[in-house]
């Protein structure tokens, strides 16, 4: 037995569970004001598409080829903010949220040997301050309707030219 991780609960669950029944129905519930907050749904694999990418897909943000590859090339790529252009770039954010773009990759076919292939196309990403952001973010909660395709801005980016 462990303690529930619901915020100030201190009921007690059993070791394979995160959270008890009470705070799971609280955090599976829609909110008040239509903002979408943090959930565990899953519909065919994909999550959904919020801030709570970041704790979903959190083994990819720790992953050596985002932290060593992707996310240094992409900061290289946009120094400033990609919204406000005056503040330098803190984080690399995806313009499509990273589990929409997952999802379009996945569906498209084009990449059966990588699951999570959508989370890394250099097309999706930019660099934003912090402060844009938060903003960023919060756009994305209440965002309706259908998303850009990033599989499509993806193929067609110019392809590396190797020469020996």
């Amino acid at each position: 037995m462990k303690l529930c991780k619901g915020p100030g609960c201190m009921r007690k669950v059993n070791d394979d569970a995160r959270l008890c029944d009470e705070c799971r129905s609280e955090r599976m519930s829609p909110s008040s004001d239509g903002i979408k907050t943090h959930s565990n749904n899953c519909v065919d694999g994909i999550h959904a598409h919020t801030a709570s990418d970041r704790v979903l897909y959190a083994h990819l943000y720790i992953g050596e080829r985002w932290k060593r590859n992707v996310q240094p090339k992409a900061l290289k790529a946009c120094p400033i903010c990609a919204r406000c252009n005056e503040r330098l770039s803190e984080l690399v954010d995806h313009i499509v949220p990273a589990g929409e773009a997952i999802r379009q990759a996945q569906e498209s076919g084009l990449y059966p040997v990588s699951k999570y292939a959508g989370f890394y196309f250099t097309t999706n990403l930019q660099g934003l301050c912090r402060v844009c952001h938060g903003i960023k973010t919060l756009e994305d909660k209440v965002h309706r309707g259908p998303w850009p395709d990033v599989v499509a801005k993806e193929q067609a980016k110019p392809k590396k030219v190797w020469s020996f």
